[in-house]
């Protein structure tokens, strides 16, 4: 994370979502266009096709096709990527989305982000906040012999699945959802191997611990500077939570 020399981040993702669809299928507006570039300068709009199924009062289904275009905005080096979009099981609303790849620091990733959104707020005043969250994605990978030996590294209490197995070598996936809620604050916290090589026996000593926390609800856009801060200082607390000095001392070497 940021106080340490190296992190083993994959991904780090901001993502707010709009109660209702914004009018951006066909055109973004220059003004959007020209914030979004300023940080992201390669746009690559993605054309897409919905379909939607409908049922009639004669019970046939009826296939509708709707077409738009997804707002891709990458990095000058493609480290980074912003999505501008319609989503929604009907297409009902539309998100705001930044994935870092490649991780610096919390402050850039939330300077980008508001500038983007408080210019989508001033040209869509009608825009209604419905969902904002932050994820910390940690792919931590180490190169040992023993891919399933983690005590140096990991807190213990996120290890006890590991010694329900009789025969350590047969495992193929070791992996734990944990949900908690603070007031208005949730958080879905994931860890363990999830094994690129499934369903093969583990082989790469890679733990996973991914942290996302977001709040469902309608929210002020004046408010979202204070909510990403909470959100990060929290995501910091369980990570340190979740690791060991020896894990600090190699993203410090």
């Amino acid at each position: 994370m940021p106080r340490y020399s190296k992190n083993y981040l994959t991904h780090v993702i901001i993502k707010v979502d709009f109660n209702n669809m914004l009018p951006i299928d066909d055109n973004l507006p220059s003004a959007i266009l020209e914030v979004a570039q300023k940080t992201f300068p390669l746009l690559e709009p993605t054309p897409v096709i919905h379909s939607k199924i409908d049922f009639s009062a004669d019970g046939v289904t009826v296939t509708k096709e709707e077409k738009g275009i997804e707002w891709r905005f990458y990095g000058a080096n493609k480290e980074k990527t912003l999505v501008i979009a319609r989503e929604g099981r009907h297409r009902e609303k539309t998100a705001i989305t930044i994935d870092y790849s490649k991780y610096e620091s919390f402050n850039s990733l939330k300077d980008e982000f508001l500038s983007i959104l408080n210019k989508c707020a001033e040209v869509f005043p009608e825009a209604k906040i419905g969902r904002i969250g932050l994820r910390y994605v940690n792919n931590i990978n180490i190169n040992e012999r023993n891919p399933l030996s983690w005590n140096n590294y990991i807190n213990a209490a996120l290890l006890s699945n590991f010694r329900f197995a009789d025969d350590k070598k047969s495992i193929s996936r070791v992996f734990s959802n944990f949900e908690m809620k603070y007031d208005d604050m949730s958080i879905k916290f994931q860890f363990g191997m999830h094994n690129p090589d499934y369903p093969s026996p583990i082989k790469k000593k890679i733990f996973i611990l991914d942290y996302d926390v977001y709040y469902n609800g309608i929210c002020d856009k004046n408010d979202v500077p204070d909510m990403i801060d909470k959100y990060h200082d929290k995501i910091i607390s369980l990570f340190e939570r979740s690791i060991k000095d020896r894990l600090r001392d190699k993203m410090n070497a």
